[in-house]
């Protein structure tokens, strides 16, 4: 088995990871998942709070059946899923694999998570983005059940200066900091995995020449400029091309003094870190 028959993209919520399956999913050679069943929401939280036992066990009995039954009709696995980060290093371990790790400009990111906020809060009342009684001591949502891929998403622990002030911040503010600290324990996990086994993909400057080169860093056939270069443009899993709507929070340029301020407070030095 070469080390590129799995690999696994992960990408902090927002950052272009679902187009990125889409383009690498007309392959010839590979069948990719968004977000293959077990998703592991409740699990990837208690492992951040350092409540999760075995978490090796947990990713090797999650993926091994379906990382098998792709191979062994020859075809090269791939999943994403933002629940993999603190899984990385057991993932590592237990598969001779690649990582992908797609990144986006910090903004952007915080301006799709509050449209999603809003997006979601109309369909599913119990939904949205940092929505659970942990988040708003007036939330209803008490319980992972509820709504575990709220659940999932990666939260100040103790010790981390926003921890104590959690409640206070703004939806805007907690969305900054989620981009910015995703990212952060995301180079740091990479960073100790040898350099060719993952690769960074700024998913703002993509093209068809970058998306050429992921192919080979995956070992994937059947590369079609024309149609990669078409679904480069297509604003893939947007709320325009997922639900007709267009976008709802202000761009960046539009944003108020204050919602900069707050935004490079919190995120700042990641945009630095990221070249954004």
């Amino acid at each position: 088995m070469s080390m590129v028959d799995i690999f696994f993209i992960i990408g902090c919520a927002r950052s272009g990871t679902t187009a990125l399956v889409k383009m690498l999913n007309t392959s010839q050679n590979a069948t990719v998942f968004v977000e293959q069943k077990p998703n592991l929401c409740i699990e990837a939280r208690n492992l951040c709070r350092g409540i999760l036992r075995d978490p090796k066990q947990v990713i090797q009995i999650a993926k091994s059946e379906s990382i098998q039954k792709v191979l062994s009709k020859g075809l090269k696995y791939g999943d994403k899923n933002p629940n993999y980060l603190l899984f990385v290093p057991y993932i590592a371990e237990l598969w001779d694999c690649r990582f992908l790790f797609p990144v986006r400009d910090g903004r952007e990111v915080v301006r799709s998570l509050m449209d999603w906020h809003h997006f979601y809060r109309q369909k599913f009342s119990h939904s949205g983005v940092f929505a659970m009684n942990e988040d708003d001591p007036n939330s209803p949502i008490d319980s992972p059940e509820q709504d575990w891929w709220d659940y999932s998403r990666l939260r100040p622990g103790p010790g981390n200066p926003y921890f104590e002030e959690w409640q206070q911040l703004s939806r805007f503010e907690k969305c900054a900091w989620y981009w910015a600290n995703f990212n952060k324990k995301a180079l740091e996990l990479f960073s100790q995995l040898d350099n060719q086994h993952w690769l960074q993909v700024d998913m703002k400057s993509l093209d068809g020449f970058k998306m050429r080169q992921i192919f080979d860093f995956l070992g994937l056939d059947g590369f079609n400029a024309n149609r990669i270069g078409e679904m480069i443009n297509a604003r893939i899993n947007s709320l325009q091309e997922r639900a007709g709507l267009p976008d709802k929070f202000p761009s960046w340029t539009d944003w108020t003094h204050e919602q900069r301020n707050a935004f490079d407070r919190i995120a700042g030095e990641m945009m630095e870190c990221l070249i954004y």
